[in-house]
């Protein structure tokens, strides 16, 4: 599921005066759980993932993001908190990076800006809503139906140990289940 990529035309120039283009690599952390983002990042092409990582070793896939998302935390937005996750890329990957302080200053200097900004946070709880649905009342069978259903896309680019972290599965069950019900 993509974020909102059409940015208002107001203020792009303020934006892209102080953002820049990078390559980055596959398998590569972006950013470290424990900080605070300096940036957001337009995803140009290529697949990053947010993952929770523990004190024991267990790795637990958030979120994942690809052509058109924007990264961005909004914890770290709203409270000025860290992240408590890492961003990895999984495949190679070309970002726009975006200071987050350019950003912040357009929302308060220009109404559409806001109002971006507001469409963003709206479509991400939407986005929330769903996956917490998806994994909070399902079983595992109806999980790996729904991942299928609902980001046919998704299911077919990212790895299956992935998928199967994403769904709080291990990868052995997602197999078992990708087979009984003859899913590639």
């Amino acid at each position: 599921m993509s974020s909102l990529t059409v940015l208002p035309k107001i203020g792009c120039d303020e934006l892209t005066a102080n953002a820049g283009e990078i390559s980055f690599p596959a398998n590569q952390l972006l950013i470290s759980a424990g900080k605070k983002p300096e940036y957001l990042y337009l995803v140009v092409n290529g697949l990053l993932r947010a993952v929770y990582e523990t004190e024991q070793g267990n790795v637990c896939s958030k979120e994942f993001y690809w052509e058109n998302d924007i990264i961005f935390s909004m914890r770290s937005i709203i409270r000025d908190d860290p992240l408590p996750y890492s961003i990895y890329s999984v495949e190679d990957c070309r970002l726009i990076k975006i200071p987050l302080s350019s950003y912040l200053q357009l929302i308060k200097k220009y109404s559409e800006w806001k109002d971006y900004h507001i469409a963003q946070l709206n479509f991400y709880l939407h986005a929330k809503e769903v996956k917490e649905e998806m994994l909070l009342v399902n079983n595992s069978q109806e999980k790996v139906v729904k991942a299928y259903e609902l980001f046919p896309d998704f299911v077919k680019r990212v790895p299956a140990t992935l998928l199967a972290s994403y769904l709080n599965l291990t990868p052995v069950s997602l197999s078992r289940i990708k087979k009984r019900l003859n899913l590639k």
